[in-house]
């Protein structure tokens, strides 16, 4: 596992984007990017990070999909939902799947603080 990696999975460039400019300066991850199922296998075996944070509407594959495709593939990390999908049936979906947090598009500093904070009490 990288310490202080995080892996922003979404295959909207201009999520990606919106999330990095909302980091707060003293966000504790080194940022690395997927934009599919097989980009976030790839990078998440190779970095092995402490967070990945997965969009739910993602072609193919669901992010909760992709987050247990990710932990068979022995990738342990802390699972975020990052999507504009509220509905009660996806939290639920995530929460079962052992996601520690979840953050609503669009995305806001204030946002990425709260998941920080849940983050941290999962150690």
């Amino acid at each position: 596992m990288q310490h202080n990696a995080t892996l922003v999975v979404d295959d909207s460039a201009t999520s990606r984007l919106l999330f990095r400019a909302n980091l707060p300066e003293n966000f504790p991850y080194i940022v690395h990017e997927a934009d599919s199922l097989e980009s976030a296998m790839e990078r998440g075996i190779a970095i092995r990070p402490e967070v990945v944070v997965l969009d739910y509407n993602m072609p193919g594959q669901s992010g909760v999909e992709i987050a247990r495709a990710m932990t068979k593939a022995g990738i342990n990390a802390r699972f975020v939902l990052f999507t504009a999908n509220t509905q009660k049936f996806v939290l639920d979906e995530a929460a079962e799947a052992g996601f520690v947090a979840v953050i609503e598009k669009p995305v806001t500093r204030e946002k990425i603080n709260d998941m920080l904070e849940k983050v941290s009490q999962c150690n």
